[in-house]
């Protein structure tokens, strides 16, 4: 419309005056109604608190009360005792033993662990036997079943030098990739070198934290000592001590 189009006059906001410049910029109605919520808040908080103390129970405890309290109006906790050196270095001592002791612990089922992967190698290169069981009633069925293990024994050699012959041509790779009992004997590998190569792992783990405990356990002990290597890669880092004479 034609009135929006007709300049108007602006009006300004009124400045603080000059002779009242040292108190900042003057105070509008927006500035006025955030400090009174602030005032009325801190108000009702106080009479809150006043409240709450003019009816408290005198008897009334709690056992944070021991480790808490005010000190000039403020609320503070109370210190913990503080450990002497001498216990703290039997807990040291504690802890160095403990981890030592799992340690032990891991090396004696990896060393489990070599050896049965040995045995399952050794089962995969030993032929397979098979048993057969011959129930006996009379002589006769003796001699006949004395004939027949001879004659199988004869065929088993056959076959044996057969099965050399055709390892040596290379014709037996086929079968032992199809045999279940070698696959079955592989997955039972891959299974245990996988755990073998985690508790290898664990045990690098508690051989880093062995050392960590000891060289907190020894710069407990007194004796001029200088660092010549940092910590790196995990492992703790290496102080000499220097050498006093005996008494």
């Amino acid at each position: 419309s034609l009135r929006n189009a007709v300049k108007r006059k602006t009006h300004k906001e009124r400045s603080q005056p000059s002779h009242r410049a040292k108190f900042g910029l003057l105070e509008k109605h927006k500035d006025y109604v955030l400090r009174a919520r602030d005032f009325s808040k801190k108000k009702k908080r106080i009479q809150a608190l006043q409240e709450k103390a003019a009816f408290r129970n005198k008897d009334e405890f709690y056992f944070k009360m021991e480790k808490t309290g005010t000190r000039d109006g403020i609320y503070t906790k109370k210190e913990a005792e503080s450990i002497d050196a001498d216990t703290l270095k039997l807990m040291r001592t504690q802890d160095l033993n403990y981890i030592a002791l799992k340690k032990k612990t891991e090396d004696q089922k990896i060393d489990k662990m070599l050896g049965s992967l040995h045995s399952i190698a050794a089962l995969e290169t030993m032929p397979k036997l098979n048993k057969h069981t011959v129930f006996i009633e009379s002589d006769d069925e003796l001699e006949d079943a004395v004939g027949s293990s001879m004659h199988g024994a004869k065929l088993t050699d056959k076959r044996l030098s057969q099965l050399e012959a055709d390892e040596e041509s290379g014709e037996m790779g086929e079968a032992k990739e199809s045999d279940p009992v070698i696959e079955k004997l592989d997955r039972r590998r891959e299974a245990q070198y996988r755990e073998l190569a985690e508790r290898m792992k664990r045990r690098e783990k508690l051989r880093n934290a062995l050392h960590h405990v000891e060289v907190q356990r020894n710069l407990m002990q007194k004796g001029r000592r200088t660092r010549i290597k940092p910590a790196e890669d995990g492992k703790p880092p290496v102080f000499v001590w220097k050498s006093q004479r005996k008494r």
